[in-house]
């Protein structure tokens, strides 16, 4: 669990869901190194969220720089006080959280797009899937 001192991201970064904490800081609970652009749930403030975590290549320094909107659904953590930070890998699950409530609008357009499509796609091929069960179950049926 690294403590690390809270400062404000670039501008260029701002309302894009980016964490941005130096690789030496950068690992999970098992020590092992996050990859950058990780959809990772950060926990060790009041409360938890999602963010990608990101590079940091200007410092070595023990800081953390994310935007008022992280920082906010993180519960109100203040800039240039510390905290406990802990990083787990989000799953399939957490990804599309993320992505479904992301403050970027293509992020959050393209995953509800494609859930749409998922969905779609499972009612096109229901009709299928109950023509072939028929099929598969008269041959059963009749003995053959």
């Amino acid at each position: 669990m690294p403590r690390l001192e809270v400062r404000r991201i670039s501008e260029e970064d701002v309302y894009k869901d980016i964490v941005r904490v130096p690789e030496v800081h950068r690992f999970d609970k098992r020590g092992k190194t996050i990859e950058e652009s990780t959809v990772c749930w950060i926990d060790g403030t009041p409360h938890s969220s999602l963010a990608v975590l990101r590079g940091y290549q200007e410092s070595d320094k023990a800081e953390i720089h994310m935007d008022d909107r992280t920082r906010n659904r993180l519960g109100g953590i203040k800039i240039g006080e510390s905290y406990d930070f802990t990083f787990a890998r989000a799953g399939w699950g957490g990804q599309l959280r993320w992505a479904w409530t992301a403050s970027e609008t293509g992020y959050r357009v393209a995953s509800r797009l494609g859930v749409i499509g998922l969905i779609l796609g499972f009612l096109a091929f229901v009709p299928v899937l109950v023509d072939w069960l028929k099929s598969l179950f008269g041959c059963i049926s009749r003995g053959q």
